[in-house]
């Protein structure tokens, strides 16, 4: 059984393979908002932002809840910390079966998701930058 603190801690480290400047300490800020695919709310997808080249930190991520709202973590190497550090970055969307957090899980059943979030989404992302200060009302309305 996978639970929710374990999938982002797999997720960040796996998109993160920018711990470049292992040592240095980064100060994430408070960076949230709202996911929606044609303006309605889109629950479980996991929000991945990808540190582009230009920006050498650690990654985030985030897990929509059922209003489509997401708040980002940073996974450093000595721990997980709320908000994501200021720079460019290229914000991937994936969605996530919730009964993975759930008893009798079967990995080898895959669940249909409730909608589709299209490809482009997923393989190309959106370039987003998160501004010195932080952003706490970032919102991605989705299109098909």
């Amino acid at each position: 059984m996978i639970n929710k603190t374990i999938f982002f801690l797999l997720l960040a480290c796996y998109l993160s393979a920018s711990f470049t400047g292992c040592g240095k300490r980064y100060s994430p800020v408070p960076a949230s908002g709202r996911v929606t695919l044609n303006s309605q709310p889109i629950a479980d997808c996991a929000v991945s932002f990808e540190p582009t080249a230009q920006n050498v930190v650690p990654a985030a991520a985030g897990l929509t809840d059922a209003n489509g709202n997401f708040a980002l973590k940073t996974v450093e190497a000595t721990g997980q910390r709320q908000g994501a550090s200021p720079g460019e970055y290229t914000v991937r969307f994936f969605w996530r079966d919730p009964a993975m957090d759930g008893p009798g899980y079967d990995e080898n059943k895959p669940v249909r998701p409730p909608y589709k979030i299209p490809l482009k989404y997923e393989q190309e992302g959106i370039v987003f930058e998160i501004p010195a200060g932080g952003k706490t009302d970032i919102v991605f309305d989705l299109e098909p």
